[in-house]
């Protein structure tokens, strides 16, 4: 997610903690000045620091799959689960994707690879960030970060407050967003370190943007987000809560211990989701509105790992054990959806707000549990050899309304298993297999059972490639993959449930440059061949290749800032999309698309303080185009706009 805005608040309470920090004489230290995804990237399969994301992947998307949904989230490495798809932006410094030979460094690996979380973790300095953002469109955002130490080497505290205004332009009107954050970074001693954090939004919108899915039987019109009607009466609130505590402790010379326990909680307003349904070439279109009762959905998550490191000259065993799981409790269903008829979607009127009839809601309540161990052995200059298993015992509950409640129960050994070898001086060759078992992204608002769960499902993964670092500011990945996976998707009586398996083979390809004259280049390419075996027709025909995965991607990235340029600096972000299906008798398909990103900024000391300035412009040659998911959401390009950034550290 890019913040930003057209306006820099400059009232109320962010005003008043902005003009308190300047009177305050700390240490300069930078800290949002330096936000860099590009500098900061060690390959290109992605990572996002602070409002800056690039790579191959994201959260929501990796070779072809949705990690977030499949519960393959991490906080400081250890396993959690989390109730929304996005995470609480004021906690996290940084995110990033770890997939083939990254994730290796990972006891158990995760089949759609995993998003590591980085808590901003307070250091030794007291020191201010300020934050402000202006655009795209109307988006204005402030944000204030500071930490300080409260007891020399012991303790210290970091607070994030802020206030996005407008900031969910592509779902709705106006939308706002309160969100703090506090974390603590407790040292008992010199061997263990304790980090409690909380971190708290409140968010609400008005006026909700149409949000249009395909049926997988006709082709797309063409249409701008923007400029669709949104009904005066619909709105939207929710309020997400992520709290948790990660120790890490030395025992002794051999042993540490790692552990985190984290609470995630969503909790939903009335909220009302304005549907265009199954739109035709021409833009003809169901329209009804899904409008959901107060919904709640919160979980416990916890991870408890024991290393034993045993190092012999050029040899090394690593044996792990570990236990995690999760508790999750969620209501769903209860929605009231009236029909609005048949419209244009270039032709909307604004229509009175319907008569409401909610129905009982549903409780879908998940219990977790995995016991495993890993071993690993080093060998310095010939490669390593990791073998783990995961016992996960599965339970899910659903209670239905009118209906005797259920119970599925599963137990699971999950293996993995990798290697690498050292081939010369600058290669390395590296394979992985594992097991896991994940879950699916619950039924989308277009379905008849909108809302539902379906269970975890077993899924496996083998990847394998070759490493190259001819010199040290080069490194060059390439790697090929096969992923497994049970199919869930809306079955021709608009249905949401298992339809089939689906596969996904792919290469995949990285390679970073760093320059002494301030170059690097961030460079990555995915060639993806998704495959269906259905067993459950879906509308339209019978499909071998799925809707929603992307078969080329390329995304490219330099960041220059050469000591000749003194204060200025430039960036370049270009990604390349092909062409992708969006029927379900795979004849008809998007033309690919292209967008460019640059952006300049000027970094100077004010009274002695390090300030920077960024102006990015997006989609600079204003490319009009569509991207579709699995479940057949369609979603626009956003055409040309602009961001300002503005940051102090102080």
């Amino acid at each position: 997610m890019t913040v930003a805005s057209r306006r820099l608040p400059g009232h109320g309470v962010p005003a008043l903690l902005f003009a308190m920090t300047s009177l305050v004489a700390l240490p300069a230290a930078a800290q949002r000045t330096d936000d860099n995804a590009v500098t900061a990237a060690a390959d290109a399969f992605g990572v996002t620091v602070g409002f800056q994301t690039i790579g191959l992947y994201s959260s929501t998307n990796v070779r072809g799959f949705n990690p977030a949904q499949a519960e393959n989230l991490r906080i400081e490495g250890l396993y959690y689960d989390q109730q929304l798809t996005y995470s609480n932006p004021f906690l996290f410094s940084r995110s990033d994707i770890r997939v083939g030979i990254a994730a290796q460094s990972y006891s158990f690996p995760s089949p759609t690879g995993i998003v590591d979380y980085k808590l901003r973790i307070p250091g030794d300095e007291a020191l201010v960030s300020v934050l402000l953002t202006r655009g795209p469109l109307n988006m204005a955002t402030t944000e204030i970060d500071a930490q300080y130490p409260l007891v020399e080497d012991v303790l210290s505290a970091a607070i994030s407050v802020a206030h996005w205004n407008n900031f969910d332009y592509n779902y709705a009107r106006t939308s706002e967003s309160l969100g703090f954050s506090l974390l603590l970074r407790i040292r008992p001693d010199d061997r263990s370190e304790i980090v409690p954090f909380i971190g708290h939004t409140h968010n609400g919108e008005h006026q909700e943007l149409p949000s249009v899915y395909a049926t997988g039987i006709n082709p797309l019109p063409m249409f701008n987000e923007q400029q669709l009607v949104a009904q005066d009466w619909t709105s939207w609130g929710w309020n997400q809560l992520t709290a948790g505590v990660v120790a890490k402790s030395a025992l002794g010379s051999s042993w540490r211990l790692t552990a985190g326990v984290f609470r995630s909680l969503a909790q939903n307003s009335q909220n009302f989701n304005d549907l265009l349904l199954g739109p035709t070439a021409g833009g003809i279109a169901d329209h009804a509105v899904d409008v959901t009762p107060p919904l709640r959905a919160g979980s416990y998550s916890g991870d408890l790992s024991v290393t034993r490191l045993a190092v012999d000259g050029a040899h090394e065993r690593e044996l792990t054990f570990d236990v995690r799981g999760r508790t999750v409790e969620r209501d769903y269903g209860g929605d009231s959806v009236p029909s609005l008829g048949s419209v244009s979607i270039y032709h909307i009127e604004s229509v009175p707000a319907p008569v409401l009839a909610f129905s009982a809601q549903s409780l879908d309540e998940v219990r977790q549990v995995g016991v495993g161990a890993s071993y690993t052995e080093r060998w310095t200059g010939v490669g390593t050899l990791s073998l783990g298993m995961l016992e996960t015992e599965y339970r899910r509950t659903l209670e239905v309304p009118g209906l005797p409640g259920s119970t599925e129960r599963t137990s699971q050994l999950l293996p993995t298993a990798s290697f690498t070898a050292d081939i010369g001086k600058h290669a390395m060759s590296y394979a992985s297999y594992t097991r896991g078992l994940e879950d699916s992204v619950n039924a989308p608002t277009s379905a008849v059972n909108r809302g539902e769960p379906v269970p975890a499902t077993p899924t496996w993964q083998l990847d394998g490639g070759l490493r190259v670092v001819p010199r040290s500011d080069l490194q060059l990945l390439l790697g090929v993959f096969k992923v497994h996976k049970t199919y869930f998707n809306v079955d021709s009586a608009g249905l949401y449930r298992q339809l089939g398996e689906i596969s996904s083979r792919g290469v995949e390809g990285s390679a970073t440059l760093s320059t002494l004259d301030g170059l690097k280049v961030v460079a990555g390419l995915v060639l993806l061949r998704p495959e269906l075996d259905l067993q459950t027709p879906v509308p339209g025909g019978a499909a071998t290749v799925p809707v929603g995965p992307v078969p080329r991607t390329i995304n490219v990235n330099l960041d220059y800032a050469p000591a000749r340029w003194g204060h200025w600096a430039a960036s370049l972000q270009w990604t390349s999309l092909s062409s992708r299906v969006v029927t379900n008798n795979d004849q008809v398909e998007l033309p690919p698309l292209s967008t460019l990103n640059v952006s300049v900024r000027y970094r100077l000391r004010l009274f002695n303080r390090p300030c920077s300035a960024r102006l990015d412009v997006a989609n600079v040659t204003d490319e009009t185009g569509l991207t579709i998911s699995s479940l057949y959401a369609v979603f626009p390009v956003l055409r040309r706009n602009y961001t300002l950034t503005l940051a102090t550290d102080i």
